[in-house]
């Protein structure tokens, strides 16, 4: 879920379109392509169906939704016209080279429809699917003065300066792990949507530099859904959620049921 959309023209703040939007039409225009994507999304993210889940955790996770249908999906490039005789041809696509995100479509068709949405905004989200990534960043500084956060990308490696009203949360950190998604628009990084996950300890380096190394040496790269799976859904090889992996690890049990998996 994107946090803002900037509604002047020559504002200094780059334009941001809200992934609910995006959604939204579709469920209007194209329920079919919104379903089957959903069903998607949420069998790779796998939530335990035998446990309770908080009302917060759910909502946020449809959020997380929102973000991935909006900018890792494709579909045919035909666009959106708002004609919904039309719409309906549009179809998933599970090659992005034969299609452009739904990002990418709404922002277009807004572009076409809506007098407000002129040059600078349309290059703004074209900017943005163009650029947009999300991984596992560990957090090197904070100023909250400068709206900064300097962060590593522990997956793929990468140093990035984010611009982000989070800075002013984790103001002068030298650690601490944040799940989220940027895009560079108008020359620098930013945040574009709800983090995944974000955890203040621990904060000691040596654990980022583990995290990172866990990663690159394994050559694990978690697509989107993973990335949500990895914290909140249910691993495919042991079944288990965060917190249930955590308490088997301390009781002993975590690796003998990876082995069993394995096997």
């Amino acid at each position: 879920m994107t946090e803002a959309t900037a509604a002047v023209e020559d504002s200094g703040a780059p334009a941001i379109l809200d992934t609910k939007d995006v959604v939204d039409m579709f469920k209007q225009c194209n329920l079919a392509v919104y379903a089957e994507a959903r069903r998607e999304f949420y069998r790779e993210v796998s939530l335990n169906p035998f446990k309770p889940h908080p009302e917060g955790l759910l909502r946020m996770i449809e959020w997380q939704f929102w973000d991935w249908f909006s900018f890792d999906c494709s579909i045919s490039d035909i666009g959106l016209t708002g004609d919904e005789s039309s719409d309906m041809r549009v179809e998933l696509v599970h090659n992005k080279d034969n299609g452009i995100s739904p990002f990418r479509a709404m922002a277009e068709y807004v572009y076409a429809v809506d007098p407000q949405v002129g040059e600078r905004k349309l290059q703004d989200f074209r900017d943005i699917d163009d650029t947009n990534f999300a991984s596992m960043f560990w957090i090197k500084d904070a100023n909250a003065v400068k709206g900064i956060m300097t962060v590593e990308d522990l997956i793929n490696g990468g140093i990035y300066d984010v611009a982000s009203p989070q800075a002013a949360e984790y103001d002068g950190a030298r650690g601490g792990l944040i799940v989220n998604r940027i895009a560079r628009v108008r020359g620098r990084w930013q945040g574009c949507a709800i983090p995944i996950y974000e955890a203040h300890r621990p904060d000691d380096p040596k654990t980022g530099e583990a995290i990172a190394r866990s990663f690159r040496h394994s050559g694990y790269r978690p697509d989107f859904p993973g990335l949500v799976r990895f914290f909140y859904g249910r691993a495919k090889d042991t079944g288990l959620d965060w917190e249930e992996a955590v308490a088997a690890k301390k009781t002993g049990m975590l690796n003998q049921l990876i082995e069993q998996a394995r096997d």
